[in-house]
């Protein structure tokens, strides 16, 4: 008989599906630990660039408190030259020419002193130490024309902006940032009511660009992009937004005055982007910060841009070195994926051992099948073999009883071989043959023991059992028929019966096993399931072992079984679920 094949798939094909399955494990833990770690990490790297902005900000604060002291100092210095120039050159214009101008600025130490008028709504320059600037028509500031025209109404000047000091108004500092030439540019307008003119005078201050270039906040980002621990800094800019996104109009309009023409202020703007507008427009309307990722010279970069609360809308922007966190990403990504393809292997060499070890059950399984079907079978086909040799005797006894004309023994004794018949014929209906062969064999031994065995098994034909159910199903039957025909033995009843029935009823399956022998104890119905009991003498033939084997099996399948006995009957009913 040949071996069935396993009822497991085999190993190989196994390993083809766990390795695939851990593949994409693999594939989207390591996804998910990349893109969450470089967030978390990049998060760091966004907290230490505030830190920086936050000491930036300072610095830019306390600059601001220098610089206006600085200016201050300037404004009150230009206020007492144009005293000085006015009390040299006079009170009527008339009477003062340019080179008179160029001299006495040279003498109170400013760079420039120009006359101005009114003409209509507008002032004019019409007298000035430097002729070239009376051909110039520039555009007046409006708040600073208010400021010059108030001055020469008497009244001290209502705007905002401005170093305002009895008859002088000085116009805001204005840095000026060039390869050439780095100052401060400050503008005095003095009128006392005695002049027919507003004395202009004007220095381009290189000590207030000195100042910012020592102290300022020029000097703390040198100092941290060059200091050891912030080695991860590339660039700082802080960006003039209305020069940049060209709003100057705009903050005009809302009464902010923006001096400086610089795209940023202090430094210079290494680090460009073409998204640059659109990150920097984005975080001057929403006030929040942004960060992106970057490019430069294939360094991964981090710029962050932060809005600063300063004296004017600021916004800085820090961009960091992404090298470090690249390299911790890289070498813990290596460090995930060597700890799971390990456990991976693990895993599969564990699989593949759990299935080693139910393939060879499975293996044991079938043989013990195999076993059952060659012994029942043999036993079958040994009985066919004995009523084969016996049908020549049959048929020459019957011949003879015919010869004999005795029609009554020929009777008796062909109803006997139709009864034999009957019972092969139902036993080779049984549609389990594994089934069929027990029967058979029960039969075989009930002969032999002088016990009447029935057996009533019909409507199995829906039943499809798998091989290890089959073998287990035949395990039940033949524990509950050995039983029954032990307990038969044991009475002294003169007619010792055993009778097997089984149904297939809805979605169960249900075999009653019965016998007329000693009845069961109460006390002992629970008892009798339980591995080593016997009510017998335990021998080699009796090991207690038999219903608990039974109870065992039914319980895997969840079947159950039920135990009747009184002094005439002794019934066990099992059910087993389809």
């Amino acid at each position: 008989m040949k071996q069935r094949k396993s009822l497991l798939p085999k190993p190989f094909p196994v390993t083809v599906y766990i390795l695939a399955v851990m593949t994409v494990v693999l594939i989207i833990v390591n996804t998910t630990y990349y893109v969450t770690t470089r967030k978390a990490l990049i998060s760091v790297q966004e907290q230490n660039m505030r830190a920086i902005t936050d000491q930036i900000r300072s610095s830019i604060k306390l600059s601001q408190s220098g610089e206006a002291f600085v200016e201050d100092l300037i404004g009150e210095n230009l206020r007492m030259a144009a005293q000085a120039a006015q009390s040299k050159i006079g009170t009527d214009m008339n009477n003062i020419t340019n080179k008179q101008l160029a001299e006495v600025s040279k003498q109170v130490g400013v760079d420039r002193i120009t006359l101005l008028a009114p003409s209509g709504n507008n002032i004019v320059p019409v007298r000035s130490s430097d002729p070239s600037e009376l051909a110039v028509k520039e555009e007046w500031r409006a708040d600073w024309l208010k400021a010059v025209q108030e001055l020469l109404a008497g009244k001290i000047p209502t705007v905002e902006i401005g170093q305002k000091l009895p008859d002088y108004w000085g116009a805001p500092m204005i840095s000026k940032v060039d390869s050439a030439n780095s100052a401060g540019e400050k503008w005095g307008y003095y009128y006392d009511g005695s002049t027919n003119y507003v004395i202009n005078v004007y220095t381009n201050d290189k000590s207030v660009r000195q100042y910012q270039e020592n102290t300022g906040v020029e000097a703390i980002i040198r100092e941290i992009l060059n200091g050891e621990r912030s080695r991860q800094t590339l660039g700082i800019a802080i960006f003039n937004p209305p020069i940049f996104l060209d709003q100057a109009n705009q903050f005009n309009s809302r009464g902010v005055i923006w001096y400086s023409d610089n795209e940023t202020l202090y430094n210079d703007y290494s680090y460009k982007s073409a998204t640059d507008k659109t990150n920097i427009k984005q975080v001057n309307k929403s006030g929040n910060t942004i960060s992106i990722t970057d490019e430069f010279d294939n360094v991964p970069v981090l710029k962050t841009f932060i809005p600063v609360e300063l004296t004017y809308p600021a916004i800085i922007t820090v961009v960091s070195d992404l090298t470090e966190v690249q390299q911790t990403l890289n070498e813990q990504l290596i460090r995930l994926t060597l700890t799971i393809s390990a456990c991976s292997v693990a895993i599969i060499a564990l699989v593949l051992g759990l299935i080693t070890i139910l393939n060879r059950r499975t293996e044991a399984a079938a043989q013990s099948v195999q076993n059952v079907y060659l012994e029942n079978i043999d036993a079958l086909f040994n009985s066919i073999k004995e009523q084969r040799h016996d049908f020549n005797n049959h048929v020459n006894t019957i011949q003879l009883l015919v010869k004999m004309k005795k029609y009554d023994d020929l009777s008796t004794y062909t109803a006997e071989l139709v009864g034999e018949s009957i019972a092969m014929n139902q036993i080779i209906n049984i549609n389990l043959p594994a089934l069929s062969a027990l029967i058979q064999a029960k039969t075989t031994q009930a002969y032999d023991r002088r016990i009447k065995f029935e057996y009533d098994i019909s409507n199995l034909k829906s039943v499809q059992f798998g091989t290890v159910k089959s073998t287990e199903l035949v395990k039940i039957v033949s524990n509950l028929i050995d039983n029954a025909f032990d307990a038969v033995s044991e009475t002294d009843r003169p007619e010792k019966m055993v009778k097997v029935t089984g149904r297939v009823r809805g979605e169960q399956l249900t075999f009653t096993v019965g016998n007329n022998g000693n009845p069961i104890p109460e006390k002992l119905k629970q008892q009798i399931f339980e591995a080593g009991f016997s009510t017998k003498p335990l021998n080699r033939k009796n090991s207690g072992l038999g219903l608990a084997i039974v109870q065992k099996i039914l319980a895997k399948h969840r079947g159950i079984i039920r135990v009747e006995s009184d002094e005439e009957w002794t019934e066990f009913s099992v059910r087993l679920p389809l």
